[in-house]
């Protein structure tokens, strides 16, 4: 029945297959799908032309669909490089910016005010009011260092 229904479509099958796998690209994003979707609207737009048989129009697909999915993940990942290349790395892109104290480093341990967040210092003991400089971190803790004038 499915077969007879493939038959009596002929080309507009792979359309048809095509449209199904370009809309599960929709529902499972994964930038998989609109490959293969791609692959069967040629592979049904050569199909329209040239009535080969079901056996070279499913080879035509696998190759549309390798070359796609080869040279598609290619160019999309080259092109999704952020240009903030510490935007998920915050800690890494505190390291080197300079900081007031706002209360004393008291036993190695601190606490320093970054835009809209309060940071664990640790490093030496320091008055308030000191000029400080990130020069690393440990998990979510801010190592630091004097500033001398």
């Amino acid at each position: 029945m499915i077969l007879d229904l493939l038959d009596d479509l002929g080309p507009w099958a792979w359309w048809i297959a095509g449209l199904v796998l370009l809309g599960l690209e929709i529902i499972l994003p994964g930038n998989v799908f609109v490959w293969f979707g791609i692959a069967a609207i040629l592979t049904g737009a050569v199909a329209l032309f040239a009535d080969f048989g079901w056996q070279v129009d499913l080879i035509l697909f696998a190759v549309l669909s390798l070359v796609l999915v080869i040279v598609g993940r290619r160019y999309f990942a080259r092109r999704s490089r952020s240009d903030e290349p510490m935007l998920n790395r915050r800690l890494d892109g505190m390291v080197g910016r300079q900081y007031v104290l706002p209360e004393p480093i008291v036993g190695g341990v601190g606490h320093v005010r970054v835009n809209d967040a309060n940071w664990r210092v640790t490093g030496p003991d320091l008055p308030s009011g000191t000029r400080i400089k990130v020069v690393g971190h440990d998990g979510a803790v801010l190592s630091v260092d004097r500033i001398d004038d």
